[in-house]
């Protein structure tokens, strides 16, 4: 018995869609092994930094219904500037400790990089207490892991 020869008949369209599927799965598992070795890299990288997640960071505070916005600017492990923004002619004329107040408070800070050991006056405890509570919460924006 002579063997015939078998033929096998692949229509084009065929091919080229079997092997568009094959480069597009060669490419998914290329991008998810990129994707996954990326990942244990950054958390390393996360582990290693300072005290702050870098950037600008802004509260609110309202006195009387007028509002003013304490901004901090932030690096990795420093508070580098405090200073209050947008505050109204009508917070300066009815509270007019407020600025000096602030600028007391941020100099402390930045001068110490610490919200610790703060000297308030005595006079003016409570505007004190009202700048310090907003400056904290705007630094606690900026810690890493909150």
């Amino acid at each position: 018995m002579a063997k015939s020869p078998k033929f096998m008949v692949f229509h084009l369209r065929e091919l080229i869609y079997t092997l568009v599927f094959i480069l597009l799965g060669i490419i998914l598992i290329i991008s998810l092994v990129i994707m996954f070795y990326n990942r244990g890299n950054k958390q390393e990288k996360e582990e290693n930094t300072g005290v702050y997640e870098p950037g600008v960071y802004t509260s609110c505070v309202t006195l009387n219904g007028n509002p003013m916005d304490v901004k901090v600017t932030l690096d990795d492990n420093h508070i580098n500037s405090i200073t209050v923004d947008n505050v109204s002619n009508t917070i300066t004329t009815m509270y007019p400790l407020v600025e000096p107040a602030f600028n007391d408070i941020a100099n402390q800070i930045v001068t110490n990089q610490s919200l610790e050991n703060i000297k308030f006056d005595d006079n003016s405890k409570y505007t004190y207490t009202i700048l310090y509570n907003a400056i904290q919460d705007t630094i606690e924006k900026g810690k890493v892991g909150e």
